[in-house]
């Protein structure tokens, strides 16, 4: 079995592969086949030399002005824009004669952390995407096709986003990002071998969706979305790179959880249940109409939102919950927690308010609802739920959140943590 790894281009989001790369490696996953395209280009070219540490160093220290030779951030803002002043002139001028910015501390970084000689005589075999210029023909080259002197040169061409970046030129034929024909070569993989292929996307967004659920094809794939491809903050890339990690450990299911992480260890089928009850009864009903049944799912959108769920497992109803409290509540996202600490953050912050429960009558206050905040209609439906009224509710569908967040609350206030 040939197992082989794809690198999606996607310039400083790169940074997030490295995480991915740390938790395959303790994963103990090894591989035949790698491609990739632009950053991936050269993330690929560094395992296929078995040089993981490099590829760690790399990311862990790279700063905006190991990359441009007249360091400016590329998010445009008038703020930006005032800050790096003194080198607005010597960019503009620099790009303008170069036709792109000049990259020359990056081209140099890289030709420093290549072996063409290694990545030539490696076991692992590597491939890469580029785009002939000005023809447009697109240039998917193994190894086998490049000379020791030129697999830099090559991975250097399929990460040449043009008109940001320079055209590269090799053998005076110019090359620009392999990005503008597969952004993701998993073709490639394929033709070169590879049975059995992890896909590491660097946008939320599928790049070919015709492959997913496909049984021999494992994407990794962004929790939340990474930002800039140009925005190289260290701040920005040290969290890029620890989402990586901690994706591929829920992607290997060494972690749970779709928004957050969380230890896998604790039991939570029952919770899981009374909440999952909750929502089918609410949704039966809310389907059921005067001589017509309707098919809609308003509380499971809500939950399924920026997830790439399309079924929900037991488990999924209580950790989506538990996510949208961890959301509204700003808990950090590069963290991993237990369910049960969770559960009792829930139940200290929560108890003491229901002592202060003040029914809301929205039939008679509709004309002042901008005046209502979230906590009070949050409030509002937990009193609903804990004091089981019979009575119609009104307006759920306004204030779903605060709704499903009230529903979710209630299952946990009555759940023991063991």
């Amino acid at each position: 079995m040939k197992y082989g790894l794809v690198l999606s281009g996607g310039g400083s989001k790169g940074a997030y592969e490295s995480g991915c790369m740390k938790a395959l490696q303790e994963l103990g996953y090894h591989f035949d086949i790698v491609t990739g395209t632009s950053i991936g280009a050269l993330n690929g070219l560094l395992v296929a030399q078995e040089d993981y540490q490099k590829l760690y160093e790399l990311w862990d220290t790279l700063s905006l002005e190991k990359v441009l030779k007249h360091p400016i951030q590329f998010d445009f803002s008038i703020e930006n824009l005032m800050n790096n002043s003194s080198n607005i002139g010597p960019f503009l001028k620099s790009y303008l004669d170069k036709k792109g910015a000049d990259i020359e501390p990056l081209v140099q970084l890289i030709k420093g952390l290549y072996n063409g000689k290694k990545a030539k005589s490696s076991p692992i075999k590597y491939g890469l995407c580029t785009v002939a210029f000005p023809s447009m023909k697109p240039l998917e080259i193994t190894v086998d096709d490049m000379s020791e002197d030129n697999i830099v040169e090559y991975a250097i061409a399929s990460a040449s986003c043009f008109p940001a970046f320079p055209i590269h030129y090799i053998d005076k034929q110019g090359y620009i990002d392999g990005g503008y024909y597969d952004n993701l070569p998993i073709s490639l993989a394929l033709k070169m071998g590879a049975q059995k292929i992890i896909a590491i996307e660097l946008n939320q967004e599928a790049t070919h969706p015709y492959l997913l659920h496909r049984e021999n094809i494992t994407f990794i794939r962004p929790s939340k979305h990474l930002g800039g491809f140009l925005d190289f903050n260290r701040e920005l890339l040290d969290q890029r790179i620890r989402l990586g990690y901690l994706d591929t450990l829920k992607t290997f299911k060494k972690l749970k959880g779709h928004r957050f992480a969380f230890y896998p260890e604790e039991n939570i089928q029952e919770i899981a249940l009374s909440f999952h009850n909750q929502i089918l009864n609410y949704e039966n009903q809310y389907n059921h109409h005067l001589l017509t049944i309707s098919n809609e799912t308003p509380i499971l959108d809500l939950l399924k939102e920026n997830t790439y769920l399309d079924y929900l497992k037991l488990e999924d109803y209580f950790i989506l919950g538990l996510e949208l409290y961890m959301s509204e509540h700003d808990y950090d996202d590069l963290k991993v927690y237990h369910f049960k600490d969770i559960i009792q953050d829930i139940k200290n912050q929560i108890k003491p308010d229901l002592r202060e429960i003040e029914r809301i009558d929205f039939k008679n206050i509709a004309q002042s609802f901008k005046d209502l905040t979230n906590h009070q209609i949050l409030k509002n439906y937990l009193s609903y739920f804990i004091n089981k009224k019979e009575e119609h509710l009104n307006y759920e569908n306004l204030f779903l959140k605060e709704f499903v967040l009230a529903m979710f609350i209630t299952c946990v206030l009555s759940y023991e943590v063991s």
